[in-house]
């Protein structure tokens, strides 16, 4: 069974539970409107034609929800709109390129950060929107079509191989391994990082699968450059294993 470092699971079914009446704090309309949509994306059912197939995960689905409710208060807030659907297409394109140049803050008063994000997201919201109304032969139209998809170039934060091994070297040997471990693999942690297995580990140590179901993207098979050695110093008995 998948490790679940962050409660994903929990959280969502704690929040249907609590929303099954309605959602505090917004509209009754809005309310109405996220739980439709959650409850399909849940299923997986009438998902986007551009979009992939099949159920969200729970983060996807905690993802989703936030930024929806954020929608509904920011739209009433800024342009008194109690009806997410209610929302024109100058004041959509006007409320991103406000959030990007800095206009709309986040609650700290910082600027947003991964704008895009919360754009594909909208754009996934709308499609769906869409595709439920023309199953009853409704045609809404696409207002989302020049709505600015492109992602910035992210800060590039890194630590150098020399500089880890410098850091390693002050470490604890448990740590050292770790460490070595999450550089050489570059595997997301804790997500990924928890759900490793020793039968993960191949070759002698010396290689690593990361298994399609505990990825957050896809599986993939990792060569082990620096830390076999390390692995196998702390369990020899895995390379015999391996």
């Amino acid at each position: 069974m998948k490790i679940d470092p962050y409660n994903h699971k929990r959280k969502y079914l704690d929040w249907k539970e609590r929303t099954k009446n309605g959602i505090p704090g917004i509209s009754m309309v809005n309310s109405d409107i996220i739980l439709a949509y959650i409850n399909d994306m849940e299923k997986g059912i009438n998902v986007s034609s551009s979009g992939i197939k099949g159920a969200r995960s729970y983060p996807r689905l905690n993802n989703i929800r936030g930024r929806l409710m954020f929608f509904t208060r920011k739209f009433e807030e800024i342009y008194s709109i109690d009806n997410i659907t209610k929302i024109t297409e100058e004041q959509l394109i006007c409320f991103f390129s406000d959030m990007k140049n800095g206009t709309i803050k986040r609650c700290d008063g910082n600027s947003f950060e991964s704008v895009d994000t919360y754009v594909r997201i909208f754009k996934a919201f709308w499609h769906w929107y869409m595709k439920v109304n023309k199953k009853k032969g409704e045609i809404i139209p696409d207002i989302t079509t020049d709505l600015d998809t492109s992602r910035e170039k992210p800060k590039w934060v890194y630590l150098t191989e020399d500089q880890i091994k410098k850091m390693c070297n002050n470490a604890k040997f448990n740590y050292r391994v770790l460490i070595m471990f999450l550089f050489d693999t570059g595997i997301r942690s804790p997500t990924e990082l928890v759900n490793v297995k020793i039968s993960d580990l191949y070759n002698e140590c010396k290689e690593v699968h990361i298994r399609e179901e505990i990825s957050k993207t896809f599986g993939r098979r990792i060569k082990l450059m620096l830390c076999s050695d390390l692995i196998e110093k702390r369990s020899p008995q895995l390379a015999v294993a391996g």
